[in-house]
């Protein structure tokens, strides 16, 4: 099988970025894969800009009419080089990642009639980037028929797929796969207090940790407010925060207001292979809010890690997880949070039970690793 993956987020600075790449890196470890090679082929790797301020291009960016209009002009992104890509590599299978660029399933389905057309879908435009985009249940239909014409989905919820496709869909074509992690990088580290020495943290703070993408509808000001309002109540308290993105400069301005800035640390984006370090400062990791559809990789990381996990109250989490036995689950909001937050700092016992739990490691190593993911996706394209 000659697999063409198609991914704008092999080169982000996002969750999306080690989706793809650790899909393309096992995918190539089989030998039913013949060859696997990836498109757009170079992208420069920019850092998200960290702004602070509202411009008039940002409110531009907000209007309905403005976004209808990006959402055309990104379907015709990468195109031209992408089927030129097609015919001088002639794969089996195109395996789009999906971002906005739905359109072009349909442009490249007509073009390439005997081309299987694979499509894997994180959530829709329309939840977060195009989410104001006038006339919006039109493209939302067009958003369904595009993803009728593929020859497999793969979704990374099963709310994700219920809410772009309806209750009526085919289970063969349209499937589930959650995330995983790499077991190799995320494992627990026992000596903490050298580890934190090490790399700049206090070493007696009982310190709660976020790691991800600082994007505006991330609801970071919930876990801000939270933390402000429980180290007035205990000392030594000790927040990192591990990302980068839009909202940078506004949580940073955020906690200099509220003069956290000798209890918290916000390094910006760090190298991948470095995150194991760093999470395994944490007492705590908290993953305080994502949306419906979504399955954060993050979750898996962080268990594999043997770390305590407060994360959020979204389907794809409480099907795979029991609530108190393997982690806890906060509501997206202060008071919600909060209550976990001091919860777990005050009970030793349901801390040490959450943490390190072997069998639940062995659960992640057994289900929710990218072997498996890469191995699912193989499959049901075998099947094709």
């Amino acid at each position: 099988m000659r697999i063409l993956f198609y991914t704008t987020s092999y080169f982000a600075k996002h969750g999306g970025s080690i989706q793809s790449i650790e899909l393309h890196r096992h995918l190539k470890k089989f030998s039913a894969v013949e060859a696997i090679e990836i498109f757009p082929e170079k992208h420069e790797r920019l850092a998200v800009h960290k702004k602070g301020k509202i411009t008039f291009r940002d409110i531009l960016r907000r209007s309905g009419l403005f976004q209808t209009l990006s959402f055309f002009r990104r379907n015709r992104f990468y195109l031209k080089g992408l089927t030129k890509k097609v015919e001088e590599f002639k794969p089996d299978v195109l395996l789009i990642r999906i971002d906005s660029n739905f359109l072009q399933i349909s442009i490249l389905k007509k073009k390439f009639p005997n081309l299987l057309i694979c499509a894997q879908i994180n959530g829709s435009p329309f939840d977060e980037n195009y989410k104001n985009i006038a006339f919006k249940k039109y493209f939302l239909q067009l958003q369904y028929k595009a993803y009728l014409k593929t020859d497999l989905n793969i979704f990374i919820s099963d709310f994700s797929r219920k809410n772009i496709m309806g209750l009526d869909f085919n289970p063969n074509k349209n499937i589930v796969v959650h995330n995983g992690t790499n077991v190799a990088k995320f494992f627990p580290i026992s000596n903490k207090n050298d580890l934190r020495l090490k790399l700049g943290y206090p070493k007696g703070a009982f310190i709660f940790g976020y790691i991800g993408t600082l994007d505006h509808h991330k609801k970071m000001e919930i876990l801000i407010n939270s933390f402000y309002d429980l180290q007035k109540k205990h000392e030594n308290l000790f927040l990192i925060i591990i990302g980068d993105g839009p909202a940078f400069n506004k949580i940073k301005q955020r906690i200099n207001y509220l003069s956290l800035t000798d209890k918290t640390s916000m390094s910006g984006w760090l190298n991948h292979k470095n995150i194991n370090a760093h999470i395994n400062c944490f007492d705590v990791a908290v993953h305080h809010y994502a949306n419906p559809y979504m399955n954060p990789l993050k979750i898996f990381e962080y268990l594999s890690a043997g770390l305590p996990v407060i994360a959020p109250n979204i389907p794809s989490i409480q099907n795979s997880f029991k609530t108190d036995e393997d982690l806890l689950i906060t509501r997206a909001n202060e008071d919600s949070l909060k209550l976990e937050m001091e919860r777990i700092m005050n009970d030793d016992v349901l801390r040490t039970k959450l943490s390190n739990k072997q069998n639940l490691i062995k659960k992640v190593e057994n289900n929710f690793t990218w072997d498996k993911y890469a191995e699912r996706i193989l499959n049901n394209l075998q099947k094709l």
